[in-house]
């Protein structure tokens, strides 16, 4: 559903922005927990991660006990 991933990645990219700006970095669940807290459904969130990820704006930092950060896009 391209559609939702639209509708929510305004959201998502303010939520991860939020955790970037309190947190160098974090782990999935603090995701999970702001995603809820900016009004984004549980299944949309996996959606987003992955889509983020493709697209380069999130870096899971895999040898940091894989936790996430926003990637530094200029």
């Amino acid at each position: 559903m391209v559609l939702s991933e639209i509708d929510y990645s305004g959201r998502f990219l303010e939520a991860l922005h939020s955790l970037q700006k309190n947190y160098k970095k974090f782990p999935k669940f603090m995701i999970e927990i702001i995603a809820e807290n900016y009004g984004i459904p549980s299944p949309e969130v996996k959606k987003l991660i992955s889509l983020f990820r493709r697209n380069g704006m999130l870096k899971i930092l895999k040898n940091e006990g894989f936790y996430y950060k926003l990637n530094d896009i200029p």
